[in-house]
């Protein structure tokens, strides 16, 4: 009821806690039952059965007779497979000397003495093949247990009993039985089996009402073949009591999932900022325009202004992306125009060669340009005639 319920339960919820968790969830149930193992293969689970011990007729008339003085030897040898861990099938002969007492000439068997009541002894060997089916009643109610001492199995058979007389007569015989096993080892066990059989009165020429019977008792051992044991299915049972369990398992496992994945992105993060303060920052010199001054008509730079086209190359070589424009004027007070054009360009013509020439500046970061005669650049004539480089 509680394995119903469960089931029931994980059906009709959509896996409940699991509803937060991908991953499915897998718990194996303690002392599980045999619904949950494998049928083995064909050739495993087989077992050989000897036994012996006592039996008893019960006919018409054998009551009259002291009960002691009816039993007699059995013996069984059986052959069978457990197909899962509750329930078998086995093929069994036993038998060996019957004896009873009649009450009548008609009757079977006749040894021709007579009990001291007057009766008709009987005497003859029978033997008998039946098939039965067997029920592992502790697997069905305890859950299976390969290493269990004790085991409680019932069955029901069927099958054909013959007597071996002359006049010997054959019938279908219905049985049932409790062998009691107890284990010895992996391989061996003991067994008590006790067993009762009926069958058509006419076996022994008896009339009556009722069918005539035999209760046995034998005990022996069992040897199991092969493969002993059971397999757990690959679908494991899930329980109640395991479910919430379960889903924290792996709530955690994908909290740590979550974890390594944050770690690992965090490693990344910190190894790109090591990358990026390792790099040698691009040092971008930013310079304001820079004056030189000529002397009236001329275009000659001066000591004192080469030092500051030194200064000017420095930061023109360090700013390598960057074009410089060289910008020569005149003043318009003196000269003609065409005259102040000539000698604004020569200016600057001249600042280009001692920039590229002398102080090794690129010549492809710098350009010309000639203004010619101005007036309103400074405030003054004299600081008119310059040569401004941006």
């Amino acid at each position: 009821m509680k394995k119903t319920f469960v089931m029931l339960l994980i059906a009709s919820t959509p896996l409940m806690a699991f509803t937060q968790v991908k991953n499915e969830v897998s718990v194996t149930e303690k002392g599980a039952a045999w619904r949950e193992y494998e049928t083995n293969r064909f050739w495993d689970n087989w077992f050989i059965s000897l036994g012996a011990g006592a039996q008893v007729y019960f006919g018409r008339a054998d009551v009259k007779q002291e009960f002691g003085k009816r039993i007699t030897p059995a013996f069984d040898l059986s052959v069978g497979k457990w197909i899962v861990p509750t329930l078998g099938l086995r093929i069994q002969g036993s038998g060996f000397r019957e004896r009873g007492v009649a009450g009548d000439h008609n009757a079977f068997y006749l040894t021709g003495g007579r009990t001291d009541d007057g009766f008709l002894k009987q005497s003859w060997q029978q033997y008998n093949i039946h098939g039965d089916v067997l029920i592992n009643l502790s697997n069905w109610l305890g859950g299976y247990r390969s290493d269990r001492f004790y085991e409680l199995v019932p069955y029901l058979g069927f099958g054909w009993m013959h007597a071996c007389k002359s006049n010997g007569t054959d019938v279908l015989i219905a049985g049932a039985g409790l062998i009691h096993k107890m284990r010895i080892s992996q391989t061996v066990d003991f067994n008590i089996e006790m067993r009762g059989m009926v069958f058509d009165k006419k076996f022994a020429g008896e009339g009556g009402e009722h069918p005539n019977a035999i209760a046995t008792v034998t005990g022996g051992f069992t040897f199991n073949l092969q493969k002993s044991d059971f397999n757990r299915s690959s679908a494991a049972i899930v329980m109640a009591e395991d479910i919430e369990l379960a889903a924290a398992n792996q709530r955690l496992t994908k909290a740590e999932e979550d974890l390594a994945h944050e770690r690992a992105r965090n490693s990344r993060l910190e190894s790109e900022l090591s990358r990026e303060k390792a790099k040698k920052p691009e040092v971008i010199v930013e310079s304001a325009p820079l004056a030189i001054f000529f002397d009236l008509d001329k275009a000659d730079v001066t000591k004192k202004e080469k030092v500051n086209l030194k200064y000017a190359a420095d930061l023109i070589k360090k700013n390598t992306s960057k074009v410089y424009t060289i910008e020569g004027y005149a003043d318009s007070a003196t000269g003609t125009p065409e005259h102040n054009m000539e000698l604004s360009h020569k200016r600057a013509q001249h600042v280009f060669d001692i920039l590229t020439k002398e102080f090794g500046v690129n010549p492809n970061q710098l350009k010309i340009q000639a203004k010619g005669g101005v007036s309103d650049l400074f405030d003054s004539n004299p600081l008119n005639r310059v040569t401004i480089i941006e």
